[in-house]
Order: C-alpha cells, then structure tokens, then sequence
C-alpha cells in the first residue's frame, strides 16, 4: 500500500513538473499572414520544347553527283533560291544522246516514206505481168492452130492410106502427107513447149508484184515500228530535260536551314536527304499536360512562356490546339502518367529562339480579378479530406475548414471560412497543435 502511494506521488510531481517546465518555456514564433483582396489566376505549369509544325526535307531528286552544298545551319534562305546542285554533264549527255537516236530514226521514217522507187518498179512489174499474159494467150491460141494443123495432117494422113489399096498414085501423096504429119507434130510439139514456158513465165512473173507489195507492206510495218521508237525516245527526252531542270533545287520557302546532312561531292541515289528548312516564325511550343489538368485548357487561353532561352523575359502566347489523343509518360520518380500535348502559339519570336529549345509554360485558364487570397503554403488536407488552414486567436492555434475557389501553385482563392482579419499560419507544422501557445511575426518582421 506504501509502494502505492509512492509511485502515485512519484507520478504527480512528474506531471507537476511538466506542467511547470511548460509553462516556463517561451512560446514558439509562428510567421502569420492575412488573407488579402487581389488577383488570382488559375494556371498549369508544365515544361515544354520548341518545335516547328512543319518542316521542308531537301532531298536528292534523282540519282546523280552532288556538288557540295554551301550552305550551313542557320543560314537564311529565301524562296526560290538555289539551295543544291547536281552535276549536270551525265545529264546534258544523256540528252545528246536522245537527240541523236530521234535523229536517226526521223532519218529512217522520212527513207521508209519515199515509195517512189517500189511505185515504178510495181508499175514495171505489172505491166510485165500484162505483157507476160498477153504472150500466153497468143500462144494458147498458135498452140490451138496448131492443134488444128496437126488433126488436118492426121486425117490426111489416113484419108491417104485408105486409096492406096486402089490407086498408085497415092502412095506419093502418102509420103508427103505423112512428112507433112511429122512437120505438124513438131511444130505442135514446139507451141507447146513455148506455152509451157510462157505460163511458167507468167506465174513467175506475178510475183514480182506481190514482192513489191509485200516490201511496201514491210516499210509501212517498219515506219509504225520508227514511229513508236521515236515516241519512247520523246518521252525519254523530256524525262532527261525535266531532271537537267531539277538539277538545280531551289528553297520552298523563306526560312533558315535547320540541318545540312551532306556536304562534300559525291554519287547519291534518288531520295537521299541534303538539307531540312523551316521557318522560325512558325515555331510552337508543345507542352505535356497531364490529363486531369488539360480538361480545363481551351484554345485561346492566354500563356505565360519562361526559362533560361528568354533569359528574365516572359513571352506571351496563346494556346493553338489541344491534341485530342493523350500518350502514357514516365515521370522522373517512375510514375506512369497520362499526358496530352498542347500547342501554343508565341505572340512575338526572340530572335535567338530556335527549335528544340526547352522552355516553361503557364496556361491560364480561370481568372478572379478581386479575390480572397492566401499563400498555397498556408493550406493542408484534413482528416476528412477537406481544405484546411491554421490560424492565431488570442495568442493560441486553432484550425478551421475553408472552401477554396481558384487555386494555383502559389496562392488560393478562399470563398469560405476566413476573413480578411484572420492570422493565418503561412507553414504549419504538425509539431505545432491545436491550443498551442504561440507568438506571430508578419512576413519581414
């Protein structure tokens, strides 16, 4: 019971002694501020990079020799200006060449055309064929005379032999007639052979015509044949022409070249990357917005542009477009976030400003003109989840529920739950509770 009272004893003076060393400490200092009536924006802050919406690729238009390329990144160029070359000799020889086979093959059509000689020979031709057929039919008909001799001289012949049984007188006549039959036979021999060879002549002769024709036929055949070599030739023509034109490739536009990928004489295929432009008057800055923060962004929202490319300088802007599908990003502490890219458009270039550059935007997208502000720092989350702040009454702490408005990285619209004569902890600290004695300073104090 004694050990009891003892340790019963023991623990008042503990808590007596406590109490004393408390009261004896000196309040904590706390800085304080009071709400005060301003303006207050409602803004996003992201880092951004310069970038152009376009940029123009000067690339090798066919194969070839490039001339070195003069131009450096940086430079200015106009449109229209000459900005690579190719060598134009393989091409000028290529165009000779052309021209010299259209030459040739004009050559063989007008040759091809010329029918003169085959009109005189066809002409030759025919009327041999005319005259052959005429010889033919003179001597169809000696043949049939002939004939007609050679059957007389037969009947003759047998008419004769039938007297000689009664009258010698007749055999003489049987010897003429039969000399005169032999004489017949070989004329009739004779007219033939002559029409054979004549009939033979005359088909021989019938194909002098069909040969003349035939080589009319050929060198009409011939001509289509010039004709649509030419043709290829034309075109190949115009194809060599139109690339001696591009030989030289002029600047689309009036700009600064970005990056010389080629510089020294060499053979390039088609297609080869030499130069990219752009116009730095176009720049845009793209910012990466998370995406429950660009809900709220609009084009037209004005934008506040920053960081070292402007030195102490804030270029103003507006927001160009908000693009409409979102990308997941990594963040620096290996959180995966959602973000979307939003382009703004500067109101004015600094002259030094290029692409690629990294810069800071703030859009603004609310704005109160009269407001009830307070530091960002002086606010914290409550048990309940809740906005809330700690205030100084009577030399004591105490925290109260506030209803925020606008809120940004550095001060918050407070709607509810303060007044403009409230002291306000601008850091609390949970070292620091409720009922706790302090002192205040005012910012600077």
């Amino acid at each position: 019971m004694r050990l009891r009272s003892v340790v019963i004893l023991v623990v008042v003076i503990l808590v007596v002694a406590l109490v004393v060393w408390q009261t004896m400490q000196p309040a904590a200092t706390l800085e304080v501020v009071q709400p005060a009536r301003g303006p207050i924006r409602e803004f996003v802050e992201e880092q951004a990079v310069t970038e152009l919406p376009r940029d123009y690729l000067i690339a090798m238009p066919i194969a070839g020799w490039l001339e070195p390329i003069g131009l450096r990144e940086g430079d200015a160029v106009t449109q229209g200006q000459i900005v690579a070359k190719l060598d134009p000799a393989d091409l000028e020889d290529r165009i000779r060449q052309i021209e010299h086979q259209i030459a040739e093959l004009e050559e063989n059509i007008a040759k091809k055309k010329d029918d003169t000689l085959e009109d005189n020979a066809l002409i030759q031709a025919e009327a041999i064929v005319k005259a052959v057929d005429e010889t033919v039919r003179a001597a169809d008909a000696k043949l049939e005379a002939s004939q007609a001799v050679l059957d007389f001289a037969q009947s003759e012949v047998e008419r004769i032999r039938s007297l000689t049984a009664t009258q010698a007188a007749a055999a003489r006549e049987l010897r003429e007639a039969e000399t005169s039959l032999r004489k017949n036979r070989a004329d009739y021999q004779s007219d033939a052979l002559e029409v054979a060879a004549l009939k033979t002549l005359a088909a021989v002769s019938y194909l002098g015509p069909k040969f003349i024709k035939d080589y009319v036929s050929q060198k009409q055949y011939d001509i289509k044949s010039y004709e649509q070599q030419r043709q290829e030739r034309m075109a190949e023509l115009e194809i060599a022409r139109r690339n001696l034109a591009r030989a030289e490739i002029p600047s689309p536009i009036d700009g600064v070249v970005l990056n010389r990928l080629q510089t020294r004489r060499q053979y390039l295929a088609a297609g080869t990357p030499l130069l990219t432009l752009g116009r730095l008057d176009d720049i845009e800055v793209i910012a990466e917005v998370l995406t429950e923060r660009v809900t709220q962004v609009s084009p037209g929202d004005p934008v506040e542009v920053f960081g070292e490319a402007f030195g102490a300088r804030i270029i103003a802007g507006r927001v160009l477009r908000v693009y409409p599908a979102g990308f997941k990003k990594i963040s620096s502490l290996g959180v995966e976030q959602q973000r979307v890219n939003v382009a703004v458009k500067l109101d004015e270039r600094p002259e030094r400003l290029g692409v690629g550059y990294r810069v800071y935007v703030r859009i603004r997208y609310a704005e109160a003109p009269d407001a009830l502000v307070l530091p960002r720092t002086a606010l914290f989350r409550g048990g309940d989840g809740g906005w809330q702040v700690m205030i100084v009454r009577d030399g004591r702490t105490e925290l109260r529920s506030v209803e925020l408005g606008l809120l940004n990285d550095e001060r918050a619209q407070v709607v509810k739950g303060l007044t403009a004569d409230d002291d306000v902890v601008t850091r609390p600290s949970r070292d620091v509770l409720p009922g706790t004695k302090v002192a205040v300073a005012k910012p600077g104090e």
